[in-house]
């Protein structure tokens, strides 16, 4: 079940990711997550009497510790997303998204088996050949402040995915819903900050609310799988959501992957088979 529901966070991040990357291209990428996050918070409302759960201050903070981390990793992706090509960005933020989770599984006791560990590695070894940029890419090197950008991004990520698998086991869908509704309410005065109040309307919307209802569902995947089974494990299958953003940038918006990408491709689907054993 573990992979089933990572697998399924690692699509709708993919996706989710992608049509909100395209979207701050149209709009900046705090107008985005400024429409995008109430749809998440109304979506997880609605499914928790699905999921009940009880709520103390352990779940309320993890849930807001959540919701700023996972605020900053996704403004700082989607604005790189704008400057930079998606079929990078996203596998060099996967890369921190893996492994910080892994760490600190092991740190607290996990032990996955020698197989899994083999197939975390391939893991691993896949989101930085997926990310891996040259002079001779077809779109050049990237800068290293773009990257590092990126990997500050990961480690939002990383950690939101800590924070949301310790919030415990019966509390349900609420550390979601609290990070949904507290990522809502701090885009607030980033947007008045930056002056990027405005609306988006027609297909664009349309495109901005299947971003936020894709997240929002990603992270429930996520969390389910986490309560499954292993952290390290839930994180790693969940970080393979690169692919799935790779995949359609080349797809509808034609951006070019190197021979090394298309080998991290290969070695993610070898990671994943591995991990199920």
């Amino acid at each position: 079940m573990t992979v089933v529901l990572g697998l399924a966070a690692a699509i709708a991040y993919g996706l989710g990711d992608f049509v909100g990357a395209f979207a701050s291209r149209r709009h900046s990428a705090v107008t985005v997550l400024l429409h995008s996050y109430p749809v998440g918070a109304v979506l997880m409302l609605l499914m928790l009497p699905a999921f009940p759960g009880s709520v103390d201050g352990r779940v309320v903070g993890f849930g807001i510790a959540g919701g700023v981390a996972g605020l900053l990793g996704v403004v700082i992706m989607y604005g790189l997303m704008v400057i930079a090509p998606m079929n990078v960005i996203s596998p060099v933020t996967a890369v921190l998204a893996a492994i910080v989770p892994v760490i600190f599984g092991v740190l607290v006791g996990e032990r996955p088996h020698l197989i899994a560990w083999f197939g975390i590695a391939i893991g691993i070894a896949a989101v930085l050949l997926v990310s891996r940029t040259t002079e001779d890419h077809p779109h050049g090197k990237i800068a290293m402040r773009v990257l590092a950008l990126a990997f500050v991004a990961g480690l939002g990520f990383g950690f939101y995915f800590i924070f949301l698998a310790r919030a415990g086991n019966d509390s349900g869908l609420w550390p979601l819903v609290i990070s949904r509704i507290a990522s809502a309410l701090l885009i607030v005065p980033l947007a008045q900050r930056r002056h990027a109040i405005t609306a988006i309307r027609g297909r664009m919307l349309a495109i901005t609310v299947l971003a936020g209802a894709c997240d929002a569902l990603a992270n429930m995947f996520f969390l389910l799988a986490s309560r499954h089974g292993l952290l390290s494990l839930a994180s790693v299958l969940t970080s393979l959501y690169p692919a799935v953003t790779v995949i359609l940038a080349v797809g509808l918006l034609h951006e070019h992957t190197s021979k090394v990408q298309r080998a991290g491709l290969g070695l993610a689907a070898a990671s994943i088979v591995l991990i199920t054993l």
